[in-house]
């Protein structure tokens, strides 16, 4: 059986915990056959994934796109999905909406939660398509933060954020780690590129309400490549927090993608942006103070910052967390029994 994730060439990191958490728990069943893929830690329940194959699915979450074809069929051995939403959309029965596969990290001793005694600092985990046209590292320079690159070396920052007093999270997986080693977390929002979809899969998983608080962007780049991202199909937050009405988007949104039009339009925004936009948004130069603005937007960003550090935390109820831990982990006896 063959690990099937995305891999940025950058790295990315809940993406890249696939790439050593599956063999540390079911050791001994893993090769490069492709002709039996494993679906774990991501939102990568899409039409990319091909029919010539079978399938084992382990906690993924779906919502960037189709269904895959044919899912649910005899080549498809469902252990369980990321939340409500995924299982919606896939017509899964509602207790096969587990959560996300990164919870398993706690099955291994050196990643258990550590003594609030030892814990210190407060860290920021921006999502990695933020970095393109950001300067968070900068924002939380001036906001005394410590940022973390998605990038980095994903057991390192693992253990740094186990370490932490609080976690502020862009990136799901910044939260989805804190909350399993027991660290209070703040979801933030820096684009319109940031999903509500899958966010509110996971969250629902766990019984936990999402309302992250909008960041201004920390450039002047940053902020148009925010504003533009509806020409070009990459818009993906949105206010509404019900899953009938984060259904009825994902719906909407699906059926936009079929329609004739829906590939000249992002042909057409993507070339819009990339010729004029960009360019026009790298002309300001660093340091540029935005109309009508009394501070660069890297200080209005990191005073966004040092208030979300003040905001309520989150932090899933143990008993919630223990039991669905305890149905991933006899999960993960089931699948090793298989195999």
């Amino acid at each position: 059986m063959k690990l099937y994730y995305y891999k940025d060439a950058k790295g990315n990191f809940g993406d890249d915990i696939n790439g050593w958490l599956w063999e540390r728990l079911m050791p001994g069943i893993w090769d490069d056959d492709e002709r039996h893929s494993f679906s774990g830690i991501g939102t990568i329940l899409g039409p990319e994934m091909q029919l010539d194959r079978k399938w084992t699915i382990f906690g993924s979450g779906a919502g960037y796109g189709e269904v895959p074809a044919g899912v649910g069929g005899k080549n498809w051995d469902i252990v369980c999905v990321r939340g409500p939403l995924t299982a919606t959309i896939l017509n899964l029965p509602r207790e096969l909406a587990v959560s996300d596969g990164a919870l398993l990290i706690r099955a291994l001793e050196e990643f258990q939660p550590v003594p609030e005694a030892e814990r210190k600092g407060i860290v920021f985990m921006p999502h990695h398509q933020a970095l393109s046209a950001g300067d968070w590292k900068q924002a939380c320079d001036l906001a005394g933060i410590e940022f973390i690159s998605p990038h980095d070396d994903s057991i390192q920052t693992l253990n740094r954020l186990r370490h932490a007093k609080l976690v502020i999270a862009d990136a799901m997986h910044a939260a989805i780690v804190a909350d399993t080693v027991r660290v209070p977390w703040v979801p933030v929002v820096t684009s319109l590129e940031i999903s509500t979809f899958k966010w509110l899969d996971w969250t629902m998983s766990m019984n936990l309400p999402y309302n992250p608080i909008r960041l201004p962007q920390s450039t002047p780049q940053e902020m148009i490549r925010s504003e533009s991202l509806f020409m070009f199909g990459k818009r993906q937050t949105f206010a509404d927090k019900t899953i009938e009405d984060a259904m009825e988007r994902y719906r909407a949104h699906t059926r936009m993608t079929k329609s004739w039009y829906w590939s000249p339009r992002v042909k057409l925004g993507g070339g819009l942006y990339k010729h004029i936009l960009y360019p026009m948004a790298h002309s300001f130069p660093k340091g540029y103070m935005l109309p009508g603005s009394e501070k660069r937007s890297v200080e209005r960003a990191a005073e966004a910052l040092r208030k979300a550090t003040l905001a309520p935390s989150y932090l899933s109820d143990d008993t919630h967390y223990d039991a669905t831990l305890a149905r991933m982990l006899s999960l993960v006896d089931e699948v090793r029994s298989r195999y």
